[in-house]
């Protein structure tokens, strides 16, 4: 069977983009159907101020020894792919704008294109308001099975079902942290309406105001 190649278009098109999160958007749109994903790597700033990125594929990260020593077993996509570009901000902090970087290995994959764009962590979040309806019939209590199936039915996303899984939790946690807060801002305010009802007489002792 022939091994899968990547297009020769695999690199997106250089161009301006008035944020830094459209372009991380565009950049993800065009490698999608070609079989990989760009995640954020390395950032700095250059001496006059300009943050610059580079945008790598998701695979760019080490794959796991396979010494006999390792400890415990551990998974990863990754095999050490070299494939990035760089974006820079513009001086004026308004734009910014993706280049090709000059050498030409950073323009190759080290791997095949992926089957489906599915494959891909990224590729896979949720949106804004998939993620809010999510937060929504968690906090109104709706079974975590049939958020799933309200998502699956009413969203064109490709989440997996532990993706959702993944954000009922932490709809759950942002709930118990909210009501953490409101706890301590209850608890706030007892403690300053028990201090205004509280006369000090002198140094060593206190009475209660009998009002």
């Amino acid at each position: 069977m022939a091994q899968a190649t990547f297009p020769d278009d695999v690199l997106p098109p250089e161009g301006t983009y008035d944020s830094r999160e459209a372009l991380l958007a565009a950049i993800n749109k065009w490698a999608a159907p070609r079989g990989y994903a760009f995640i954020t790597g390395r950032s700095s700033r250059s001496t006059s101020g300009r943050q610059i990125i580079t945008y790598a594929c998701d695979r760019w990260c080490r794959p796991p020894s396979v010494s006999k020593d390792r400890q415990r077993k551990t998974t990863t996509r990754g095999t050490n792919c070299r494939f990035s570009i760089i974006a820079k901000e513009s001086l004026d902090k308004a734009t910014w704008s993706l280049r090709h970087r000059p050498d030409s290995r950073f323009h190759l994959h080290n791997h095949e294109p992926s089957w489906h764009k599915s494959a891909h962590p990224v590729h896979r979040q949720l949106s804004d308001a998939d993620k809010s309806t999510v937060s929504r019939l968690t906090n109104a209590g709706v079974a975590p099975k049939d958020i799933r199936t309200y998502i699956r039915q009413n969203s064109n996303t490709i989440a997996t079902q532990q993706d959702i899984y993944n954000r009922i939790a932490d709809s759950k946690r942002e709930l118990c942290a909210g009501r953490d807060i409101l706890r301590i801002y209850r608890i706030e305010r007892q403690a300053l309406a028990f201090d205004s009802n509280v006369t000090p007489v002198d140094s060593n002792r206190i009475e209660c105001d009998p009002r």
